[in-house]
């Protein structure tokens, strides 16, 4: 007789290790002791080749020494492979067994490789960036298919389940709840430049104007909607990135400003829709559009680097056939004929020449009722801003401290270009005027000041003429003024936002603070949503609430917007006679210096830091001051007034994004408090009215329904099908995706359905020390939470120990209806003991064989022999016949699936032909 083993086969641990260039790489657990970890580690050819396969395509392995300490309750993370180490890919990373970063990332990236942009991670789409268009996605008859699954259709169980994950799941889904819900939505999108925003937004925006059509409105090849509201409201964004994006190192078309565009829907008669047969009776119709505009990056007019290009319009007004018609100046005029634009690294954006983009640009600005003296009073006014660039200064022969304009040519041409005699301009661009209580009187600028003062005067003037496009937009599209002759007022909405994601350079100046704030805030009510799915999850679960702890951002958003905070600080130094940066910073750091997220920089005075969500940024503050004050001076606005270009002389102060009135506040009865005069000193700051923006735009997103999707952007090069490890993690860590994870999972970040757990673990339960509490009338499920209670209990008994502070046990995990929910470690320490319970139990079958084979050698006589193989001549074909009944049995059922799935699949094929 062969010798039997001791020990069953020991189970082959696939973990991830942390990497300081790859961020994270797969490895197969050898042993540990407790503080270090032997890791034998695969070697693939370069960092696209790093795979979650078992180490089958590498071309040899390492062993490794890690230290546990470094590792999650010092246990390593788990892979999610099959028992041969091949990666397990999951559209919904909800149903991730093993959920942390490193399983998030190469989740992302298998799906990445093999061609599919889109992952769920519950009710958050990740889209990241393919840099190529997958037509097949993309299709019109794929639109139709996730209107009709997720929209028309009614469905048991979540729809979602039927289709991958797409853009088009959150804009119908989005649909869905506006049309049937009565409740307005939003989609917010964000990422990093060049991570796929805009054209995101674009997908959504199509997609929803698709869907309203109906179920069967429409041919289905038919991409060009014929309503000419739904056409211009869709041709208005390509216009908005026109003025409004720029070339960047990161991107070629990259937005440079924030955008909230809401779509307006006519919701029907209310009563008739509440008792309508079907859900095409009950559809709602879009109806116009508004936008709103935030933190258009002023700067980037005068100064932007070598490979950059600063706004689209620029190029191509320079590139133009006809400009010589808006200013016969331009004849001839090249893009180095003015400093604001310079050589241009590339003179072609998404395929398509300047001067080509220029005509289509002139033909939709017609379309939004820009055209004639109105399209030529923009044109002069961007004229306007490029010849003030070519401004130059030097100091006054008769007094160095005064300065004169140097460039005689260029200030003749812009005085003629603004109607406004040069001796008057001039004054306004060298002196400036100073007010008293008892006096005014004029103060001389140096050349660098009046330089300043003029690049001032002209990223004032872009900033102002793109609010004047972006009001005119609105006033061709929005429902109060073009939707069945302006007689309706109230609209269901679906807004898109596209915002600017989290930054953190090597230099970190005013705009990225004001940007990584805004992050903030979404971060904020990105957190509550998570917060509120993960509850009512834990509420059908039977799972007390109070095991849910997360950590919110409210300490950073405190250490920003506090009555002590930098805000304050900042305003107050605007306001303060000689205020500058260095007092500013000092002020700053002295009256938060308890707050745990802010940094004191010991090198640079100038400098502070702030612990954000996405980790942790320095910011350089010179510049602060100047770059918060919003005021151009009374000179140039003077100045200003005197144009005869309209947009300069009536619209440079005015800073809303829309012609619509505001609704009036409800009276209270009691007289209005009198209004305070305007000061020279005190005025409404850069952040202050970035503030009132961003508050307004919180309080309208929390009006409505959120929906998120994150665009990551894989890989520095914009080539296909490649995944750079650190700045992917990068991003997630910045699109709050793994905070939103962690959150969602953040008591229990592991789960495994009941059956799973008893069907994995059963052989580490002591049943007879850790005895079930089911009972026969308990319903199977019941008895099966019951089971999975007791078991854990035994095989996490190791884990266990109390809380220092309340001396009570640590919940180390809990059973829901239907699941198990797992503390971080709890699930990984389950699978690395698995195979030594397996061993115990193994030992225990070997000692009952041969207990058997001895007894029956030692007491077998011929009858008992003869008794012996009749009964178990029965029980075999007791066995073989209940084993070939329940075979047919299965086999009758599959027969019955196999012909629904034909039947199902025959009518979708009918459906789309």
């Amino acid at each position: 007789m062969p010798k039997a083993k001791k020990s069953g086969e020991k189970k082959t641990q696939y973990v991830f290790i942390r990497d300081p260039e790859y961020a994270w790489v797969p490895a197969t657990k050898v042993s540990d002791n407790g503080k270090t970890a032997v890791v034998r580690v695969p070697q693939y050819g370069d960092e696209q080749d790093i795979i979650c396969d078992g180490g089958a395509s590498s071309a040899k392995y390492e062993d490794d020494e890690v230290p546990l300490k470094d590792y999650n309750r010092g246990v390593l993370p788990m892979q999610n492979v099959d028992e041969n180490g091949n990666m397990r890919a999951f559209p919904d990373m909800v149903n991730l067994p093993f959920l942390h970063e490193p399983a998030i990332l190469y989740n992302l990236k298998d799906r990445h490789v093999n061609g599919k942009p889109y992952t769920r991670t519950g009710d958050i789409i990740i889209a990241v960036n393919p840099f190529q268009w997958f037509k097949e996605i993309y299709t019109e008859k794929v639109r139709n298919r996730y209107a009709r699954v997720l929209v028309w259709e009614n469905t048991d169980g979540d729809p979602r389940n039927q289709v991958e994950p797409h853009v088009y799941e959150t804009s119908a889904l989005a649909y869905k709840g506006l049309a049937f819900d009565g409740h307005d939505q939003s989609i917010l999108v964000s990422g990093e430049s060049g991570a796929g925003k805009t054209e995101t937004v674009k997908i959504c925006m199509n997609h929803i104007a698709s869907v309203q059509r109906g179920p069967t409105k429409g041919n289905v090849e038919d991409t060009k909607f014929s309503d000419p509201i739904v056409n211009r409201i869709m041709e208005s964004n390509p216009l908005l990135e026109t003025f409004g994006n720029a070339k960047t190192r990161r991107n070629d078309n990259s937005s440079r400003f924030g955008k909230y565009t809401q779509l307006q829907f006519d919701m029907g008669n209310a009563s008739k829709k509440q008792f309508a047969a079907d859900k095409a009776s009950r559809m709602c119709n879009l109806a116009g559009s508004k936008c709103e505009v935030y933190l258009l990056e002023k700067n980037r007019v005068a100064l932007h680097d070598p490979e950059e290009r600063t706004y689209h319009i620029f190029y191509q007004i320079i590139a133009s056939k006809d400009k010589a018609k808006y200013w016969d100046q331009l004849a001839g005029a090249s893009n180095e004929s003015f400093r604001f634009v310079g050589k241009a690294p590339t003179d072609t954006i998404e395929g398509i020449k300047d001067g080509d983009h220029f005509k289509n640009t002139v033909k939709v600005l017609a379309e939004v009722g820009v055209k004639g003296d109105s399209l030529m009073t923009l044109m002069q006014a961007i004229i306007i801003v490029l010849q003030i660039g070519n401004l130059t200064f030097g100091p006054d022969p008769k007094d160095d401290e005064r300065s004169v304009v140097t460039s005689t040519k260029d200030f003749a041409a812009l005085s003629e270009l603004m109607c406004v005699p040069e001796e008057a301009m001039e004054v306004s661009f060298t002196e400036r005027t100073m007010k008293t209580r008892n006096e005014t009187y004029k103060v001389p600028l140096n050349a660098d000041t009046a330089k300043e003062s003029a690049e001032a005067f002209a990223k004032e003037i872009y900033g102002r003429l793109f609010l004047w496009l972006v009001r005119a937009i609105n006033d061709a599209t929005a429902a109060e003024l073009n939707y069945k002759s302006g007689i309706m007022e109230h609209f269901g909405v679906i807004g898109l936002l596209d915002i600017f994601g989290f930054e953190s350079f090597v230099r970190n100046r005013f705009e990225q603070l004001c940007i990584n704030y805004a992050n903030e805030k979404l971060q904020a009510k990105f957190t509550e949503d998570i917060f509120r799915s993960v509850q009512e999850e834990y509420e059908f679960e039977g799972i007390p609430l109070d095991e849910i702890k997360y950590d919110d951002n409210t300490d950073v958003l405190d250490l920003i917007e506090g009555k002590a905070g930098l805000l304050a600080m900042l305003n107050e130094e605007c306001v303060r006679p000689k205020g500058n940066d260095d007092a500013f910073v000092a002020k700053a750091l002295a009256a938060n210096k308890k707050s745990p997220c802010l940094i004191a920089s010991k090198t640079n005075r100038r400098e502070f830091g702030i612990h954000h969500y996405a980790g942790k940024v320095m910011y350089d503050a010179e510049g602060f001051v100047g770059s918060n004050v919003d005021t151009l001076p009374t000179d140039l606005e003077e100045c200003a007034v005197k144009s005869n270009n309209e947009i300069i002389s009536k619209h440079l102060s005015n800073d809303k994004s829309s012609n619509l009135a505001s609704k009036p506040k409800a009276s209270t009865g009691k007289k209005a408090a009198p209004r305070r005069a305007k000061s020279n000193l005190v005025a409404a700051t850069v952040w202050t009215k970035y503030k009132s923006q961003l508050m307004s735009l919180m309080n309208m997103l929390a009006q409505t329904n959120s929906r998120y999707i994150r665009c990551i952007k894989p890989n520095t090069y914009k080539k296909p099908s490649i995944m750079q490890h650190l700045s992917t993690i990068e991003q997630l860590r910045c699109a709050g995706v793994v905070a939103a994870v962690t959150l969602s999972r953040s008591a229990f970040p592991n789960r495994l359905d009941n059956s799973v757990v008893r069907f994995k673990f059963w052989q580490m339960w002591d049943k007879d020390k850790y005895p079930s509490d089911a009972t026969p009338n308990m319903s199977p499920a019941e008895k099966l939470t019951c089971d999975c209670k007791a078991l854990l209990k035994c095989a996490l008994a190791p884990l266990a120990e109390n809380d220092p502070k309340t001396g009570k046990p640590i919940t180390i995990f809990v059973c829901g209806k239907t699941r198990s929910y797992f503390k971080m470690g709890a699930l990984e320490f389950l699978e690395s003991h698995r195979s030594q319970g397996l061993e115990v139990h193994a030992i225990q079958m070997q000692r009952i064989g041969r207990g058997f084979l001895t007894r029956k050698r030692l007491r077998g006589s011929q009858k008992a022999r003869k008794h012996g193989v009749v009964m178990i001549q029965k029980w075999m074909r007791d066995m073989l016949a209940k084993k070939k009944a329940k075979k047919e049995m299965e086999k009758a059922r599959k027969e019955k699936l196999k012909r629904e799935a034909k039947l199902k699949k025959q009518r979708e094929e009918e459906e789309w032909k």
